[in-house]
């Protein structure tokens, strides 16, 4: 089957690495920098549950593109002859949504009116102008030689985020590049509303750590999933130092430290790099630890120094937005090969609470397996806060 999906601009290389982790058959058919066309074995509900996605589709027909009423038009011929059952229909009323070059757009009326006889006499539906119903996407892309007709796949609502938030999509883009395991531990030491700690505890994990010095602020906003979870370690620590971990003790880091323009740190911001990435060091695995770090562009400099300097290896770098605001990824692994940092040299003597698996033995991600399987069917919402 076929299937369209949306995300958050300039993730695409983090979202082509997630999505064989959740669909069987992956088959990249067209990719650019914010929406992805791909063949799967899939189901249409297994799609529909990817996290990262902003919007899903599955492709019901679709015609080469030349003038976007024309080829409508040949759509409406299509449809005809389409079978809309490979998709849930959720209500009786239905609307059609016209998306090209990305962005709204529109038909001709009688264009419009073609479309929406078709899919009524192929569902049974009747139009809607306005509220909850099943929605039909015409879709064109600039580098994309197809129109296509499409069915929006239901997707679960949540909250709207605060601004500048770090959104929904992009969190769990996040944890998914840091390569989750089963048996993992799971640290982000910048917490805030939690939203790495609550996308990285919708997989399978043996414990997540949530810290951040204002815990206390924090903890009233933050959901159950994080509150009453045995899984959650909820820690009021500073990053810099972390006491309550041990050296060596984590598996995976994923977090988003201060940007340093709305808040003030404790240091110049290259010493503040500096400490934060001697901080996960010391609390990463030395063989297996891996991190993924979101900070602002202006300092990804300094970011990549420090990790460097302290004993990662970093394997992937994006540039992506956060809200408009330019932003860089780093993901990385502990370096075996390179000198730990001062802070960190005793984390392979000292490590406590260490997994059963031997160290460097850690059975690694098999991509065809998806993280799915295992997960909640009910997948509580990821948005009852902000971050």
């Amino acid at each position: 089957m076929r299937y369209f999906i949306q995300y958050p601009a300039g993730t695409g290389k983090l979202v082509a690495d997630a999505v064989s982790n959740f669909v069987e058959d992956f088959s990249v058919r067209y990719q650019d920098d914010s929406a992805m066309l791909f063949d799967s074995a899939s189901s249409t509900q297994r799609v529909a549950q990817l996290p990262f996605a902003k919007n899903a589709f599955v492709v019901l027909a679709d015609t080469p593109r030349k003038d976007v009423d024309q080829s409508a038009l040949r759509l409406v011929d299509r449809l005809g002859r389409t079978d809309f059952s490979a998709f849930p229909v959720r209500t009786s009323g239905f609307r059609v949504m016209v998306h090209v070059d990305g962005e709204l757009a529109s038909v001709a009326p009688g264009v419009r009116s073609g479309l929406e006889r078709a899919v009524s006499a192929a569902t049974g539906g009747r139009v809607e102008a306005r509220g909850s119903c099943q929605e039909f996407w015409l879709i064109g892309r600039l580098d994309l030689r197809d129109l296509m007709f499409c069915a929006r796949l239901p997707k679960q609502k949540r909250a709207k985020k605060a601004r500048g938030a770090v959104s929904h999509e992009l969190s769990s883009m996040l944890v998914l590049a840091a390569r989750p395991e089963g048996d993992d531990v799971f640290l982000d030491p910048f917490g805030g509303s939690g939203s790495f700690a609550l996308a990285r505890a919708e997989l399978p994990a043996r414990q997540i750590v949530y810290s951040d010095l204002d815990l206390a602020i924090h903890r009233k906003e933050l959901p159950e999933e994080l509150t009453r979870h045995e899984r959650v370690r909820l820690l009021s620590e500073d990053a810099l130092e972390l006491p309550s971990i041990s050296d060596g003790s984590v598996d995976t880091v994923v977090t988003d430290p201060p940007w340093g323009e709305h808040e003030e740190l404790p240091i110049p911001y290259p010493a503040f790099a500096r400490a934060v990435a001697d901080s996960l060091a010391r609390v990463l695995d030395p063989v297996t630890g891996r991190l993924v770090l979101l900070c602002a562009r202006r300092g990804a400099d300094d970011y990549r120094r420090s990790l460097e300097t302290a004993g990662f290896a970093l394997d992937a770098t994006h540039d992506v937005l956060v809200n408009g605001h330019p932003a860089t990824v780093f993901v990385g692994s502990r370096r075996t090969d390179a000198a730990p940092s001062p802070v960190a040299t005793s984390a392979a003597k000292t490590k406590t609470d260490a997994p059963d698996t031997a160290p460097g033995q850690r059975r690694p991600h098999d991509p065809g397996k998806p993280l799915l399987r295992g997960m909640s069917t009910q997948r509580r919402s990821l948005g009852r806060f902000s971050r």
